[in-house]
């Protein structure tokens, strides 16, 4: 563990900190989860199941970033996957950005940070 963070430390030391902090939690409703279960089943009963979902969004989600450049270039990145106290693999993601793709003023941020309340009619609790 002091070796990970050791490393982690050396890349803030050589490219900067970090531009964005993104977290990503597998949610035991995904489609693909609930469509492989047998009848009966519950997601906590298919832990191998939801790993391996999870993983693949996992990796989507890193190539979108860093391949595909969502944000723009990436200089260098860390993430570490944890799992909650119910469970579900959960993982943080720490990007630096290259100069050039830099947030640099409140548009830049406006752009691709954003939070809002979700629609209870189109996301109800519980489902």
């Amino acid at each position: 563990m002091m070796r990970r963070y050791l490393n982690a430390m050396a890349i803030v030391q050589r490219f900067g900190k970090p531009d964005y902090f993104i977290t990503m939690t597998c949610n035991p409703h995904w489609q693909e989860i609930i469509e492989n279960l047998e009848p009966g089943q519950q997601p906590q009963d298919r832990p191998d199941l939801v790993s391996r979902v999870y993983r693949a969004k996992l990796r989507s989600l890193m190539d979108l970033l860093v391949k595909k450049r969502y944000f723009g270039d990436v200089a260098a990145y860390v993430h570490v996957t944890e799992f909650q106290k119910r469970g579900l693999p959960h993982e943080h993601i720490l990007l630096i950005m290259h100069s050039r793709s830099k947030l640099t003023n409140p548009d830049a941020y406006d752009k691709h940070i954003c939070a809002e309340i979700p629609d209870k009619d189109k996301y109800p609790v519980g489902v």
